[in-house]
Order: C-alpha cells, then structure tokens, then sequence
C-alpha cells in the first residue's frame, strides 16, 4: 500500500506543486489555547481622570472598567489631552489597547502637580503599533478613553487625560512564538533550494486546502535523508518556520477533516469552547466552495448545544452546510454570508432556530475574556441575522 501524501506545499505565486509529503513536524505544538496573557501593572503618572476612572477612584463606580485606551498626540507640541482630527493616521499609530483593565491604587502625583499617578493592572493587546508596544511615542501626553458596545456599536468615553505611563512600553516575549524548524517526513524527492510556499492540506479523496498566512513556509532545504515511511521518500529539513504553529489538539481533528469531515451533526458539542473555536477555523479552511442553495430552501438551527459563541458558529455552520459546515466565525462573515451570499445559502432565505431559549439563556451581557470584548449576546445574534435578511423564526 503506498504512503498518503497528506500535505502539500504550493509555490507563494504561481500555485505550482512544490512538493508532497506525508507529514510535518513542526506545524502542531503543545501548547495551551488561547495563549494566556500576562497581566502587567501601569501608572498613569501626572493623571487628571473623568468619567469611568475618576468614578473609579472615588468610589461612585466599579473598579474594573474592561478595554481602556491611551491615545497620545502625534504632535509633541500639542497641550496634554488635545486631539488631532478624527481618523488621524499619525495618532492611530500611537494608540494602545489595554484589555481587562482594573484600578488597584492611586495617590498625589510624585511631581507636585497637584494630580494623581494612578495605578492600573491589566494587560495590553497584541499589535505592532509603537514597535509593538516596546517603543515610547514621541508625545507630550495622552487621552485617555473606556470603549463599550451599546446597542452593537462602539462607543468611546473620555476617561481624562495623563502627561506620561509607566510599565507600558517594554520588552515583551511573543505571544506567539514560531514553531521549531520544520522537517517534511515522507516527501517525494525533488525539492531543494529556497522558495516562498504556501502549506495546504490534502483530503483522501486528493482535494487541496490552503491554509493562512500564519502558516505560510519561506526557507530553503538544509538537508534530506532517507525517509522511514516508505523506499522512494525522503525527509527534508529545512530552515523555515511556522509564524503561527497550531495547536497539538488540532491534529485528531484535522485527521478527521483529512477522511472527508464530520460525518454527523453536533461532533462539536463534546468540546469546551477553545476547541470549538479550533473546530470552526478548521470548517472555514476544510469549506467546499460551491454554488449557493437554491432561495426558498429552509434551514434548521439545533440549538440545545449553544452555549457559548463559538458553538453557535459551529451550529449555524452545519445548520446551512451540514456536519462540519463553516457560515462564518465571528459577526463580519456572518453578516458577509447572510447579506450577500457564497457562504451556502441565498440569502433572504427562512432558519428556524431550534431550542433558541439554550443560547438567550448562555450568551448574555458581559466581558468575554476569550475575545476581549463585550460579550456578543443572543440578541445581538438575532439583530445581525434578521438586518441581514434572515427570515428568522425562534421555537
């Protein structure tokens, strides 16, 4: 019996076969998912607070206040707290979310102003502004914002204003370090050199699934060696990387996508929300383009497993495509594929959601320390499906 060539690595901009091969070390680790953060300590130093962080400090309002965001100035000569224009790019640049933000303590300020250093713990959200956030902006202060979702949409309160902070900008370890180098076990023979590739997953039935960016593979061979896994393969090490390695506990289920997916509904439901998640991201890239389903077909949500947000894609997904269906994973596809179709179903087209009362009752109002966000809730669900068109029915 030969060898099942399971991946396959595509040239980045021809799409030319660059090489087969059975497996990869390198692409799954052990690690935990979600990556934990770490929770750091800030002071707002020479701080003048309004609004949620002065309530904040004298009592009349709850400590923790979610996502806060400090936005300086491009402009070092501008007065603390004055902002540019909206949209400015300059200060878009110089902005810093941070997530799960709590007040712990507060006092005059060191330099006489007559203000307060106050003392935040919270952790900051991972982007490349400010060289990642190890770099200080060059500003004279900054503005001081708590953003909250009211009826779906984001509003930003003014929380003061602060000359400088503290324990912000340092180095940092990633928070998603690139997996070991990469070795292609069982590679038909051929490949060599440098090359710019894309990794892709290959069903039995010889279907190729591309994956994303994060798993892209830029190197050159390092060397190649006889290969185990059968008389005409190879091993081939290279000096490439995965940016993104997935998760070990991705592996059994990307074996089942491998043997044709899912084969019954609800799969998904044994799993707790992180492995959820993962189901639907392997939905999205194992997804069969085809023509949408004719209008006026019905369609039948099973929610007595909708818990969480995640497994209401899981749900919605198989509800429209069947066992290990993908309809999106986060409200911009699920609008995408509601309003304008190419997700599966035409849209304007009839679902009835089946024990609805499951996801009223789990997905409600709060901060959702998966996302980092307010909590996406059933109502908000029901807002996005039926302004998209969804002829909606609830039992």
């Amino acid at each position: 019996m030969s060898t099942p060539l399971r991946w396959r690595l595509l040239d980045e901009e021809t799409g030319v076969t660059l090489a087969d091969f059975t497996d990869i070390d390198g692409l799954f680790i052990d690690r935990v998912f979600p990556i934990e953060p770490s929770y750091e300590r800030y002071t707002l130093l020479s701080c003048a607070p309004s609004g949620p962080l002065l309530a904040a400090i004298d009592g009349t309002g709850p400590a923790w206040f979610g996502n806060f965001v400090v936005e300086g100035a491009h402009d070092p000569g501008r007065p603390v707290g004055e902002r540019c224009e909206d949209q400015c790019w300059e200060c878009a640049q110089n902005m810093e979310e941070l997530l799960d933000v709590r007040v712990i303590g507060h006092r005059p300020a060191a330099d006489g102003s007559g203000l307060l250093d106050i003392d935040l713990e919270g952790h900051r959200r991972d982007d490349d502004n400010n060289q990642g956030g190890t770099v200080a902006p060059m500003v004279s202060g900054y503005r001081l914002l708590v953003w909250s979702t009211v009826n779906g949409s984001s509003e930003e309160t003014s929380a003061g204003k602060c000359r400088d902070i503290a324990g912000l900008f340092h180095e940092r370890p990633e928070s998603w370090p690139p997996g070991p180098p990469l070795t292609l076990l069982g590679c038909r023979p051929g490949l060599s050199g440098s090359f710019q590739a894309e990794l892709a997953h290959v069903r039995v039935d010889g279907t190729a699934h591309t994956m994303g960016w994060e798993q892209r593979v830029f190197g050159s061979v390092v060397t190649s060696r006889p290969s185990t896994l059968g008389d005409d393969l190879v091993d081939v090490v290279l000096d490439a990387r995965i940016p993104e390695p997935m998760a070990a506990n991705d592996r059994q289920m990307w074996g089942m996508w491998r043997a044709g997916g899912p084969t019954q509904p609800n799969l998904w439901a044994q799993l707790d929300r992180s492995d959820r998640y993962l189901w639907v991201g392997a939905a999205a890239i194992h997804r069969i383009h085809a023509p949408d389903k004719p209008a006026g077909t019905v369609y039948h949500l099973d929610g007595r497993h909708s818990t969480d947000y995640d497994a209401f894609f899981c749900a919605i997904g198989e509800a429209v495509n069947g066992p290990g269906g993908w309809f999106g994973g986060d409200l911009f596809w699920l609008h995408e594929n509601a309003a304008t179709g190419g997700g599966g179903a035409t849209p304007g087209f009839r679902m009835i959601w089946h024990n609805s009362e499951v996801a009223r009752t789990h997905l409600v109002s709060g901060y959702d320390r998966k996302s980092w966000r307010p909590a996406v809730t059933f109502d908000d669900l029901v807002q996005c499906l039926t302004e998209d068109g969804v002829q909606l029915e609830l039992r």
